[in-house]
């Protein structure tokens, strides 16, 4: 191969990496934008991930004791989505009973919202106009300072898969 054919697929090459990498920039920014703001975290501490460490030791125990007070109904819904998952999957399938696993899921999921916006009203009503601004700011930006790994420092005592993350899709 002589030395114009080589540099005019180097050049081609290159033109289409470039391309690629355009391409997948602009979608990500095109799409980043239309994308709806993401629910708050499923337990409250996402509300003083920014604080000083001082003061997130301040509020521990009202974290402590809203994720002890959650955690059963968190449970109950995850125990649920299992149960939805398997009717869905089951070779006898049963409308009626699921129609009733998914009544009760949305029953659960209820009390799970509800008691979660109790909780974040409370440590809310705990924290100074410059630490819910700061709260707020996170649920803005969409996540801790300094990215995915700010996440790791989070406060409490963590009780298994699942704490802190949302419950999982259902799998139809």
């Amino acid at each position: 191969m002589n030395r114009s054919k080589l540099i005019l697929v180097t050049l081609i090459i290159s033109l289409a990496i470039n391309l690629v990498f355009i391409g997948g920039i602009s979608y990500r920014i095109s799409t980043f934008r239309d994308a709806p703001l993401r629910p708050f975290p499923p337990n409250i501490s996402w509300a003083v991930r920014d604080l000083s460490e001082e003061r997130q030791a301040e509020l521990a125990p009202i974290l402590d004791a809203s994720n002890e007070e959650i955690l059963p109904i968190r449970g109950e819904m995850f125990q649920t989505m299992r149960l939805v998952n398997e009717l869905i999957r089951s070779d006898e399938f049963n409308a009626g009973e699921l129609q009733a696993a998914f009544r009760e899921l949305r029953n659960a999921n209820n009390r799970y919202q509800e008691l979660s916006h109790e909780q974040s009203i409370d440590l809310l009503s705990e924290l100074t106009d410059e630490e819910r601004r700061a709260a707020q700011e996170f649920t803005q930006r969409r996540g801790p300072r300094g990215g995915r790994n700010a996440r790791r420092g989070r406060i409490g005592p963590e009780f298994g898969p699942g704490v802190g993350r949302p419950p999982p899709p259902l799998n139809f």
